[in-house]
């Protein structure tokens, strides 16, 4: 694993900042990364560090991965000189232990793909390639995915037939024009060439031993794309090449900024990750548990009874919440004590929390150790840092974040220590209150503010951690153009002391069920990760295919027909683009001819309820029919239910479909007819 530089001195209780521990979802990151290479079947680990490599090593001494029982050999490797991948790279290969092809891995990735099968095709190319030393793990989504980092994965230019990387290129630094400089000759030896910029990097690669080396000899090489795939690529001397492995189905993703975190953090709760999930309690001493809405919970959680749980909730053990408190979409650590009356809002809080009555946090961090007083309120990004104490009724603004730590600045002859630090002292103080305890984080300061190396190291961690979420750049796939107005309108599932007993269960499958699709839908997710959730949740509240169905009916011609009416697309094409598109997540929920025809009357109910449902009805159905998603069978039988003429508003709904159901039966027709003929 590359070097982890993430640092601060421990003090106290305070837990340094490796941002390979921090929490995504409870547990620590590097987690996710060691049980991926637990299934990969790797024989030894070496876990490379530059800051704070005992922090590390101790840790993993006392995890589950130094027992005899681990399915691998663990080992750190302390590399304090190292500023760069590359710079571990040419430590390890001075080291020479390296004989074989290896799996390069960032220690803060969460995957759940089939690692053997991406290796036994990387070891066939090898075969027929002796130029190969390379690998690339990438993974398709769209530019506008919410794991996709900000920075994007770069240009890509690949060989179609044989997915080998001829030239990659880094996504341009903003204010940059996008252009970039291709070789004609070397595009004109190849037949077909895509140009892929809708890819996320998984920052794993599989190598063979001659990268180390390479790195030693080209000691400028520091960045694995920026540098040294480029500059294989574009050399006409070494003649290596490296191929891509392309994900379509699984999940695989970095966390390498506060974006990412909370895309990736949303992903795992949603169950996007699957089965690396929760309640798969992958660390020894976790009792997660799984519940209707995406809610999850360790054992000894204690909640009042008038707190309200809504979905996509985490919560560790030995954490209380108080009378009348609201958690939503919110990640809550362990020994958290949560007061009356207190608003989370799609945050995160670490562990050893304290939230006192009355406090409103909104998309913000809160980590281990801190306190958020009586009244208090941090608004949307705020980060507050270890054992920061919040006062009472403060409100930290947009944006704010706070830190124990406090800036050492060197002064010139005419500079007054004493004015800037009474200055300073007055700003913290109105920031957190006479009552609280930390320092105001200037985005700014540079290491000339910091008393050494080491915090230097924490500055430049801390503005990873704090990266400002902006609005996603949407791509020109009209179903984007919507998100921000259903989730506006969308209702969601919410709880009463964790799950309340007395809700109807097909209602609570219904709502929990279109926002998974709404979301696989906006997000562009696979059909297949769509189909995984839906039907995790339909054995989890224990309901019938028909409920399944009629779900996802409801959210797509919900997307329809608003982008009929906003204007972003006219009816034929928003409803064929919707339903040609997600035609594999249909046919995970019809098995039969009766299926078929419930899935016409489905679509018939819901357009019964839409302004421009009559046309919506006549386009779905016969994009089906064409598609052989549905027989002339099942059309005939749907048609021919009383139940499809039981009321004025699905005979409304019928005005061109019965023009469809007519040509269906006579193109059946003139196909029986012609097979008469030819059988005379």
């Amino acid at each position: 694993m590359p070097p982890k530089k993430q640092a601060n001195k421990k003090t106290g209780n305070e837990i340094p900042e490796v941002t390979c521990l921090l929490p995504l979802a409870n547990t620590p990151l590097i987690e996710y990364t060691l049980e991926f290479l637990s299934t990969a079947g790797v024989s030894d680990v070496y876990v490379v560090c530059s800051s704070y490599a005992e922090v590390v090593e101790n840790y993993i001494l006392k995890s589950k991965w130094s027992l005899a029982s681990s399915p691998f050999s663990i080992h750190v490797l302390k590399s304090p000189e190292s500023q760069s991948v590359g710079d571990a790279l040419r430590d390890i290969d001075a080291l020479g232990f390296i004989e074989h092809d290896f799996l390069l891995i960032s220690g803060d990735v969460v995957s759940n793909f089939d690692f053997k099968s991406v290796f036994q095709a990387h070891k066939d190319r090898k075969t027929k390639d002796k130029n190969s030393i390379m690998t690339m793990v990438l993974r398709e989504a769209s530019v506008s995915h919410r794991t996709r980092a900000k920075s994007g994965a770069g240009l890509f230019v690949l060989d179609e037939p044989t997915s080998r990387c001829v030239r990659y290129e880094p996504a341009p630094r903003p204010n940059k024009n996008g252009y970039i400089n291709l070789d004609v000759e070397v595009l004109s030896e190849l037949e077909t060439v895509s140009f892929r910029n809708d890819l996320i990097d998984c920052h794993i690669d599989i190598c063979t031993p001659d990268i180390p080396a390479l790195f030693t000899e080209n000691f400028d090489y520091n960045s694995i794309r920026t540098d040294f795939v480029k500059g294989i690529l574009t050399s006409d001397i070494l003649g290596k090449t490296i191929y891509t492995h392309i994900l379509e189905k699984n999940y695989s993703a970095r966390v390498e900024s506060y974006q990412t975190y909370d895309a990736v953090s949303k992903d795992v709760i949603s169950r996007y990750s699957y089965p690396v999930v929760p309640e798969r309690n992958i660390m020894e001493d976790q009792t997660y548990s799984y519940q209707m809405g995406h809610i999850y919970k360790e054992e000894g959680v204690v909640l009042a009874q008038s707190c309200i749980i809504e979905s996509g909730t985490v919560i560790g053990s030995n954490t209380f919440v108080g009378d009348g408190s609201k958690i939503s979409k919110t990640c809550i650590g362990r020994n958290c004590k949560i007061g009356r009356n207190v608003s989370i809002i799609d945050s995160y809080i670490w562990d050893n929390v304290v939230i006192e009555d009355n406090a409103v946090i909104t998309k913000s961090i809160v980590a281990n150790d801190a306190v958020i007083k009586k009244n208090a309120k941090l608004e949307a990004g705020s980060v507050v840092s270890f054992n920061v104490v919040v006062g009472e009724n403060k409100v930290l603004a947009k944006d704010v974040k706070v830190t124990i730590r406090q800036r050492v600045r060197e002064y010139s002859d005419d500079e007054s220590r004493d004015e800037d630090e009474q200055d300073q002292a007055e700003i913290d103080v109105s920031t957190i209150g006479e009552d609280g305890k930390g320092h105001l984080y200037h985005d700014s300061d540079d290491s000339d503010y910091y008393e050494s190396e080491d915090d230097e190291e924490y500055n430049r961690s801390l503005k990873s951690m704090i990266y400002s979420v902006e609005s996603f750049s949407l791509s020109d796939t009209s179903i984007h153009s919507i998100i921000n107005t259903h989730k506006k309108t969308h209702r969601r599932y919410s709880s009463n002391s964790g799950v309340s007993e007395g809700d109807d269960d097909e209602e609570n499958f219904r709502t929990e069920a279109v926002e998974s699709v709404t979301r696989s839908i906006t997000e562009n997710h696979d059909p297949d990760i769509a189909a995984l959730e839906l039907n995790t949740l339909r054995m989890s509240m224990n309901v019938g295919y028909h409920e399944v169905r009629s779900a996802t009916i409801a959210a797509f011609i919900t997307f329809i027909s608003k982008m009929v009416t906003t204007g972003t697309l006219k009816v034929k094409e928003a409803t064929e683009n919707m339903f040609i598109k997600w035609i594999p997540l249909l046919k995970r929920q019809v098995f039969e001819t009766d299926d078929e025809a419930d899935l016409i009357y489905c679509i018939q109910v819901e357009c019964s309820k839409r302004s421009h449902g009559e046309f919506i009805l006549a386009y779905a159905l016969n994009a089906l029919y064409d598609d052989d998603m549905v027989s002339e069978e099942a059309v005939d039988q749907w048609w021919e239910n009383p139940e499809t003429h039981s009321s004025d508003k699905l005979k409304d709904v019928l005005k061109y479909a019965e023009k469809v159901v007519d040509n269906i039966q006579n193109a059946e027709e003139e196909t029986d007819s012609e097979s008469e003929e030819e059988s005379d």
